[in-house]
């Protein structure tokens, strides 16, 4: 089992429209592509981070999903749509997977 974490920091004043698109973004994949994608906020730490949480049976499976995103116009026009109101900090979104091991 892979769990995928996409990290981002919300820029000043963004942060409540950046959690909506979030959820927006989220809601789009899962509901084209039956993933499991779920948004989480810090609780402690920074409190403008907004988090993308899903897991897959394997590695493959989420490249597979990453390189379908890229070729998805719906998808590109929502990352265009953050990108155009400046939600994110481009230098803070970061990729992270973990495997599980027990």
């Amino acid at each position: 089992m892979i769990t995928f974490v996409r990290s981002a920091d919300s820029n000043d004043g963004t942060a409540l429209v950046a959690i909506a698109w979030a959820l927006k973004v989220a809601a789009y994949v899962n509901g084209n592509y039956g993933t499991n994608i779920s948004v989480q906020q810090n609780v402690g730490g920074k409190v403008n981070q907004v988090h993308w949480v899903a897991t897959f049976e394997s590695m493959n499976e989420s490249v597979e999903l990453g390189d379908k995103l890229l070729q998805d116009e719906g998808y590109l026009e929502l990352l265009a749509e953050a990108n155009d109101q400046g939600l994110f900090s481009a230098n803070s979104i970061v990729d992270n997977y973990y495997r599980s091991i027990g």
